[in-house]
């Protein structure tokens, strides 16, 4: 065989080498259309998987992400606050890398700026704190039913409907001043041990507990009504709250930085103030990384620490971020904020992950 066609067949098959390698790296790099995203090996395991955001001003329809402040996971759906929609929505996340809007409940009267939710034990309903008109302070603990009846059969769409709400709170102009009557007056945020909830109001230096109901079906039999109440400079601007072992953690202007007001709650009826604690003295029963989550979402995935995947809101984007539970758990252990993984493309999951992260591949 002449020297030339030989060549141009060795040229040939070294295309076609190449060309096969490259087709093998891109199978290897990309997921199959009919495969969920996680049923594939990443090479580079990355922290943020996906993103969903909302927040059309002008629309009634696209504008159920606003302001998204606080979420709670079940199973597969996330139920998200957002304040500026006045509403809270529910998010199917089983495709967490492609989220999307299953349901929203919105109401500009009963459900005045949405701060934060809890689920409740019964699993029917979020309890939501509406923080209230910022001039007016009247805040509110709102029952939103989220219920199996309020599912479509294929579990694809809800439509949650508020259930009850209780508040107590009046506003009095006087002489060019406003004062503020009442247990439930500038909330700003809560907790929720059994059918209780447990209302920070840092506006008004206070804690206030309100009954829940049991379950969904008795809203009406078991109204939400103020069970007790407790005033103390220790409690001003108070900005986060726990409940352990019969006892309020209170994080507030009123202690020094790294302490907490302590209040016992052993009869939600008759509370008393205890000696403020160091936040290091009471890690036995709050863990310190519960300070600082910031917008990291609650549930019950948080005691499965073998969960995949973890979920961040951002109130300025109104988003929902969809994140590898490794890098929250690297985060809080290293004392950062949990939404540093929504940035992040990359990330090692160990020691030296900052110094390799430019070392970032594909394949």
């Amino acid at each position: 065989m002449p020297l030339l066609p030989r060549r141009v067949a060795a040229r040939a098959r070294v295309r076609a080498l190449a060309l096969a390698l490259a087709l093998a790296l891109v199978a290897r790099a990309l997921p199959c259309a009919s495969q969920h995203a996680y049923d594939w090996p990443n090479p580079s395991p990355t922290s943020k998987i996906g993103a969903l955001r909302e927040c059309v001003d002008a629309s009634r329809s696209h504008r159920r992400l606003c302001g998204a402040s606080a979420a709670v996971v079940l199973d597969r759906y996330v139920y998200v606050a957002s304040s500026r929609a006045d509403a809270v929505t529910v998010i199917d996340a089983y495709r967490p890398e492609a989220m999307r809007v299953a349901g929203s409940a919105a109401s500009f009267g009963g459900m005045r700026r949405p701060t934060d939710l809890h689920l409740h034990a019964s699993q029917s309903y979020v309890a939501v704190l509406a923080a209230g008109d910022v001039q007016t302070k009247k805040s509110s603990v709102v029952v939103v039913d989220v219920s199996a009846q309020r599912w479509s059969a294929d579990g694809t769409t809800i439509a949650p409907a508020l259930a009850a709400s209780g508040h107590n709170c009046t506003a009095t102009e006087k002489g060019g001043r406003t004062f503020y009557d009442g247990y439930l007056c500038g909330a700003t945020a809560f907790a929720i041990e059994g059918n209780l909830a447990y209302v920070a109001c840092g506006d008004t230096n206070r804690l206030t507990v309100m009954s829940l109901p049991s379950d969904i079906s008795k809203a009406t039999l078991e109204p939400v009504s103020v069970v007790g109440t407790i005033q103390s400079e220790e409690l001003t601007n108070a900005e986060a709250i726990v409940v352990a072992n019969n006892k309020a953690y209170v994080r507030s202007d009123g202690v020094c930085g790294s302490c907490v007001a302590v209040v016992d709650v052993t009869s939600a009826s008759s509370m008393s103030m205890l000696a403020t604690k160091d936040i290091s003295e009471i890690s036995s029963d709050v863990p310190t990384w519960r300070w600082s989550t910031g917008y990291l979402a609650r549930g019950a995935h948080r005691d499965n620490a073998s969960y995949p995947y973890d979920w961040v809101v951002d109130p300025v984007s109104s988003s929902v971020t969809s994140v590898a539970r490794e890098c929250v758990n690297v985060a809080l252990a290293i004392g950062d904020t949990p939404a540093a993984c929504v940035g992040r493309n990359e990330f090692a999951y160990d020691a030296d992950a900052e110094s390799r992260a430019r070392d970032f591949t594909l394949v």
